[in-house]
């Protein structure tokens, strides 16, 4: 009987391979195997997940986006790929409708639909790593790219990602331009904090006090997260190393 699946197969038009191997070997970083000989003189790619699973792309003459229909695949930081996915001029369409999964959707060169969903870490972050990080992007031991910052400068009010040149994925949620409070932050080995995790229930004291509490100095605020922080004495009072 059925164990599990061995691959899925998407349909690509006929000559797309180079475009097939700049998104998903490049981008998405998936290994391509080789087909088999008589395969092979079809056209088309075989990708391997790192799962050992398959993805086989086919050449199918003509050619109809699959716009429904799609694979779904697991990813450990979502905001990095989605980050990645964006620079690619590929669409990123987040969804919440599933509660408790994190996910968007995309299409690949050719209109065919995906699927991302985050698939974290079971151990959370410490509130000493996170702010070990946040030091360091101030003192630009760790850096944000200039375009990251200009999209947080003209993003509405709501969740703003940025990722680091370390890995790690900051959602701050910015009202008006202003540093409000981190929403969640992401390692690259999946490990994650929410903000409920920083502040805790009502009426409890904060799991997570200096964290709760952190807000960039005015000038690093602006200068390396394209928003508006504290004033600077507020910042540094509040910082306890």
């Amino acid at each position: 009987m059925i164990q599990g699946l061995d691959h899925i197969q998407l349909a690509m038009p006929v000559g797309g391979e180079p475009r097939a191997r700049a998104f998903y070997g490049e981008l998405l970083g998936l290994k391509e195997i080789p087909k088999p000989p008589e395969l092979a003189k079809r056209g088309g790619l075989w990708f391997e997940l790192p799962d050992g699973r398959g993805l086989h792309l086919g050449v199918e003459e003509p050619f109809v986006p699959a716009k429904k229909a799609h694979p779904a695949f697991r990813v450990l930081t979502l905001d990095l790929l989605a980050e990645r996915v964006s620079q690619a001029k590929a669409p990123v369409k987040w969804s919440h409708e599933v509660p408790d999964v994190r996910r968007f959707h995309s299409e690949d060169p050719f209109g065919n639909r995906l699927e991302f969903q985050e698939q974290p870490s079971e151990h959370k972050l410490t509130e000493d790593e996170v702010l070990a990080v946040l030091y360091a992007l101030e003192k630009e031991e760790v850096t944000i790219p200039t375009a990251q910052r200009l999209r947080a400068e003209e993003a509405p009010s709501g969740g703003v990602p940025f990722v680091c040149s370390n890995g790690w994925c900051f959602v701050i949620f910015s009202d008006d331009f202003e540093w409000d409070y981190i929403m969640r932050v992401t390692a690259p080995d999946g490990r994650w904090l929410e903000f409920q995790d920083m502040v805790g229930g009502p009426g409890q004291p904060k799991p997570m006090p200096r964290l709760a509490d952190y807000r960039p100095p005015s000038q690093i605020g602006l200068d390396v997260w394209g928003l508006l922080g504290e004033r600077e004495e507020v910042g540094e009072a509040r910082r306890v190393r």
